[in-house]
Parts: C-alpha cells; structure tokens; sequence
C-alpha cells in the first residue's frame, strides 16, 4: 500500500543527505599564515621599485602595541590619571566646604564689623 496517496500520512520518497563539512580553527595556523603572507608582501616591490614599507611598519607597531610592556605602562598611565582625578576632585571637595565655612562665619560676624 503506497502512504503517500493519503493526505494524513507523507513520507519523504528518498533519504535526504547533508553535505556536512567539518571545520576547525587553529589559530597558531593563522598567525602563521598571516606572518608568512607579510613577509612575502614585504620582500614585494611596487611599481616604483620601492619595498612595501607601511606593511612593515604596520606590522612592527602590532608587535609593539601586543607587547606586555605597551600593556603595563597603559596601565600604570590610567592608575596614574585615576590618581590625579581623585585628588582634584577631593581637592575641590575641600575648597568648596572652607568657602561655605567662612560663607557662614561671614554672614554671622557682619553685625559685629560694622
């Protein structure tokens, strides 16, 4: 008996295939190749004869900004500005409190200087 005829029962005429392809990222393999594709646009000339110089030094400046030392003395740079910022603020803090102190002994000692 063939299910497909009714209307309740369809059921697929053949077995239905995926073309699945497994992929996988390895990224010690890109940076590889990533490193290996500077290098040969670097040794590269363009049409002036003249090397390709802002692949390099593009490159170099990645190099450095990646480096732990950049990181380090960015953050001592911030901690540094944090530091500044809260002693103005606490600074103002006290500059504004004195001025409603003497404010106040100003208004209470007017009687008494005229």
């Amino acid at each position: 008996m063939n299910w497909n005829k009714f209307g309740l029962f369809k059921l697929p005429n053949r077995h239905r295939r995926f073309d699945y392809v497994p992929r996988y990222y390895n990224a010690e393999k890109e940076e590889l190749r990533a490193k290996v594709d500077r290098a040969k646009k670097e040794n590269s000339m363009d049409d002036e004869g003249n090397f390709a110089r802002e692949i390099k030094f593009k490159s170099q400046m990645e190099e450095k900004w990646s480096g732990s030392d950049f990181k380090a003395q960015r953050r001592q740079s911030n901690m540094r500005l944090i530091i500044i910022l809260g002693i103005i603020i606490v600074a103002f803090y006290y500059i504004f409190v004195a001025l409603d102190g003497l404010g106040y002994f100003l208004d209470e000692n007017m009687d008494k200087l005229k």
